[in-house]
């Protein structure tokens, strides 16, 4: 498929951590890493819009986590500024516009509030950044509330965590609940007056990393929130079909109006994991990267879903959650 085209109504990608790609080759020296090394892949996947995450990672935690964070966005903004194929959005009328002239939207967004230290308020500077949505941990815990690892002995929200949420109400930013303790995660649902999202998750349906529970499934619909299954090969979850596995028991519970797609696609970063971890982490199979998500539609269409349910999990809800929040 050409590079230089794209589908004007293409599929919406919740979570993408194209940001530590781009911040990786462009402290090595080199230019213009989303076109290069990851347009071909989104192109063939159908991908018009994305949410790329920025991720600092647990060495730079916690007195370095603003500056790497600062780092991290400048490298991101001059990439995005070299690219043609790639354009910055703030609001789902942005997006639209972005992919009527065949452009990738990209949405900014953050996985784990580390780098904004003890004071939330921090958070209007990368609103006006471009930061649209708003993750308030990744596995650890941290000074908002607790992550995954501590999923056992969730402390919950903490009073700084509660001014985030209350902060990004006021800014109209999407708050996302991946990695959260289940504590933390009814916190927040306690306190936001605005639907949430779970970017990249799974669900009871297979024993997988951070199981989404069925009740929380269910909070989240009555959110108004949306949940996206992640690709990623861990526990029971190894295959495409597993995949289809997970979205389709999200449907059955939280309806088809609350499920869409956040990949987590992780292709380009196994030898960063490899290195920081010494895991050997293994790709899903038939659904490694972006380029294999055009086999999520045909998977759910040769199941019997029907045409608008599935153009709702690859777009529609995820645009209906950016009007409801965003604007």
């Amino acid at each position: 498929m050409p590079t230089s085209r794209v589908s004007k109504r293409g599929i919406i990608d919740m979570h993408a951590d194209l940001p530590a790609d781009v911040v990786k080759f462009r402290d090595m020296g080199e230019r213009r890493v989303l076109e290069r090394r990851q347009l071909p892949k989104l192109r063939r996947g159908g991908v018009t819009a994305v949410v790329a995450a920025v991720w600092v990672e647990s060495k730079f935690k916690p007195d370095r986590a603003m500056k790497r964070a600062l780092h991290i966005l400048d490298c991101f903004f001059e990439d995005l500024a070299e690219s043609k194929h790639f354009q910055a959005v703030t609001d789902r009328a942005g997006l639209l516009r972005a992919e009527s002239a065949g452009k990738i939207a990209v949405i900014i967004g953050s996985e784990g509030g580390e780098f904004l230290e003890d004071d939330p308020g921090l958070i209007r500077v990368f609103h006006r950044l471009g930061m649209r949505v708003c993750g308030l941990v990744w596995n650890e815990r941290n000074h908002l509330a607790d992550g995954w690892y501590h999923h056992k002995d969730d402390r919950g929200l903490s009073e700084l965590g509660k001014k985030l949420v209350e902060e990004a109400n006021e800014l109209h930013m999407l708050i996302d609940l991946t990695h959260i303790g289940p504590k933390s995660f009814y916190d927040v649902l306690d306190t936001t007056d605005q639907p949430v999202m779970v970017s990249h998750g799974a669900t009871s349906v297979h024993s997988s990393l951070r199981n989404t529970t069925d009740d929380q499934l269910r909070a989240l619909a009555r959110n108004g929130g949306v949940f996206g299954p992640f690709a990623v090969n861990a526990g029971e979850t190894r295959t495409l079909s597993d995949y289809i596995d997970h979205i389709e028991h999200a449907v059955r519970v939280a309806g088809v109006e609350h499920v869409a797609l956040g990949p987590d696609f992780y292709d380009y970063l196994l030898d960063d994991i490899k290195q920081n971890s010494g895991e050997e982490m293994k790709l899903l199979q038939d659904l490694e990267d972006h380029t294999k998500l055009g086999s999520v539609r045909k998977e759910l269409t040769r199941r019997g879903m029907s045409n608008s349910d599935i153009e709702l999990i690859e777009r529609g809800n995820f645009l209906r959650l950016m009007k409801d929040v965003i604007g």
